[in-house]
């Protein structure tokens, strides 16, 4: 059986233009991974719904939204880079960028604790006391979850995926417990940040210990790192925005809908984003012209397989809903709309080409445009047609990431 699946693999690649065997061999693993965040995150999405009221959950989400703009200031660019240098053997990057990220965490620390302390003056102590959490724990945790680049990197996806239950594991346990006894937005965060440092640091250092990467440094990986994180920073804090947008413009309610809306059809999206994290470290070893060479085939094959998805979730969201979150049914023709996004999901591998081929000027220029373009059209669109014409412009943005990333690596000048 195995050596039949094999031989049809590998037969399969003649129209796939894909390595299927090692989609097939990552792909298993990345997502068995997806398949258990989206189990455990349903039923804590089925606990929030029954145990929490609307505004709490809200108030939660919003401060999760906080966690990411303020971790968007740590050098997240950095496990990319590290991700390349270890699949060329650097593996010495790992504890170096660990390092380098650990000192420049004073910066997403004081932003913390400059925005918990607006909201103490404007006397919201939920909010003000998250936000020193935030500030604390949110740098170690992006510090330390390098482990996880140091593993794609060595293509090691089966330990990636058991220190992933590990730690997500303990996270949904602990998160659940809570929302059971403790039924508090802040406390909820407290639980979440604690588990997440404590099981991160843990487990990055079971990695040093199990795998002893080797000195070998390359003395363009933290360079390169530091670049896809200051031009990354404009996309991670826009891409929260839609969270904050709406807690200020239509309150924690709507954000409570607006999140259940979102939350089957990013877990179903989940399962596309295996073929950006395989390709990485496989396109990391080709050139430009032989990645130019294929993938717009593959994102095509890809393309298809999400729209087949999304109609199917369309089909199905009024069943999931009155099964699973029957508080929330006003959420259903949101939710359809934003099966689409499945779709953007899915094609979106020119940016994992990009950042393959450390393309700082395209990068830069991919980075700049498209999250101000998102912000312009979710804004403006919010503005005039609430959550429909935030998730519309969701969707709009998506499309010209796809449609501006593919055209930086086919057509943009190369240097001479």
């Amino acid at each position: 059986m195995k050596d039949r699946l094999y031989r049809l693999l590998r037969a399969s690649e003649r129209y796939t233009k894909t390595d299927m065997v090692y989609l097939a061999t990552s792909g298993f693993w990345m997502n068995a991974q997806v398949l258990f965040l989206s189990v455990g995150s349903l039923f804590l999405a089925i606990a929030f719904a029954n145990l929490l009221p609307a505004e709490t959950y809200g108030v939660y989400q919003y401060l999760l939204s906080f966690s990411t703009i303020i971790g968007a200031l740590t050098l997240t660019g950095m496990n990319y880079a590290v991700t390349q240098a270890v699949a060329r053997g650097y593996e010495g990057v790992v504890r170096e960028s660990v390092r380098t990220q650990l000192r420049w965490s004073v910066i997403p620390l004081l932003c913390g604790i400059g925005v918990g302390v607006y909201y103490l003056l404007q006397g919201n102590a939920e909010l003000g006391y998250g936000l020193f959490l935030i500030g604390v724990f949110t740098p170690l945790i992006y510090a330390f979850n390098t482990y996880i680049a140091f593993l794609n990197g060595k293509k090691e996806f089966k330990q990636t995926f058991v220190y992933g239950v590990v730690l997500n594991g303990a996270y949904y346990g602990s998160i659940l417990l809570a929302t059971v006894y403790l039924k508090e937005a802040l406390l909820l965060l407290l639980v979440n940040l604690l588990v997440n440092a404590a099981v991160t640091v843990a487990l990055y250092m079971r990695t040093l210990a199990r795998y002893r990467p080797n000195r070998s440094i390359d003395t363009e990986t933290l360079p390169y790192g530091k670049h896809l994180s200051l031009m990354y920073v404009p996309t991670l804090v826009i891409r929260q925005l839609d969270n904050i947008l709406v807690f200020q413009m239509l309150g924690p309610v709507q954000l409570a809908v607006y999140s259940f809306a979102s939350t089957v059809p990013e877990r179903i999206a989940g399962f596309f984003k295996f073929a950006f994290t395989a390709a990485l470290p496989k396109f990391s070893t080709r050139t430009r012209e032989s990645i130019q060479s294929s993938l717009l085939s593959k994102m095509m094959f890809m393309t298809a397989a999400g729209l087949v998805i999304a109609l199917l979730y369309i089909a199905a969201a009024p069943y999931v809903f009155a099964l699973l979150f029957p508080a929330y049914l006003e959420a259903i023709p949101y939710s359809q709309l934003y099966a689409l996004l499945i779709v953007a999901s899915a094609s979106n591998l020119s940016t994992s080409a990009l950042l393959s081929q450390q393309l700082k000027r395209e990068l830069y220029i991919f980075y700049t445009v498209t999250p101000f373009v998102q912000l312009t059209f979710q804004v403006a669109l919010l503005w005039s047609f609430g959550l429909w014409g935030l998730i519309v412009g969701r969707i709009i943005s998506s499309v010209l990431d796809t449609v501006v990333s593919t055209a930086l690596f086919y057509w943009y000048p190369q240097k001479r």
